[in-house]
């Protein structure tokens, strides 16, 4: 079985994430958000968009527009999951960064394909 490389798998879910409906697909059943102190589990796809429904309006209350990936960092674990880390820049409709975070990803090979199934952002 062959999966697509991880840096390309991020590239495609950079560009879902104006759009929960398809962000959410880049996620396990279930999938763990840790992130300011918090943990989400999110049972269901439908849980995780709600999730990122929130996220995303509380980014664009800040002036987000869209992100870029600054920083990417891989290792695999064993033959089946990977540890990603990406540093993120979101920036406004301007393309000016507004803030930057870090989050490391811990991936598994699901039906064919990577899924996240625990994403950590890096408090600062």
């Amino acid at each position: 079985m062959t999966v697509e490389l991880l840096p390309k798998f991020f590239e495609r879910y950079l560009d879902a994430w104006n759009t929960p409906e398809q962000l959410q697909t880049f996620y396990a059943e279930p999938f763990i958000a840790a992130r300011l102190g918090q943990t989400q589990l999110n049972e269901t796809r439908v849980d995780t968009q709600r999730f990122f429904d929130n996220v995303l309006a509380k980014y664009r209350s800040r002036g987000f527009a869209s992100a870029k990936l600054l920083s990417f960092s891989e290792r695999p674990l064993g033959v089946n999951s990977a540890l990603a880390t990406v540093r993120w820049a979101y920036q406004d409709h301007g393309g000016d960064t507004i803030w930057t975070w870090t989050f490391s990803y811990n991936l598994y090979v699901l039906d064919g394909r990577w899924q996240i199934i625990l994403q950590t952002l890096h408090d600062e």
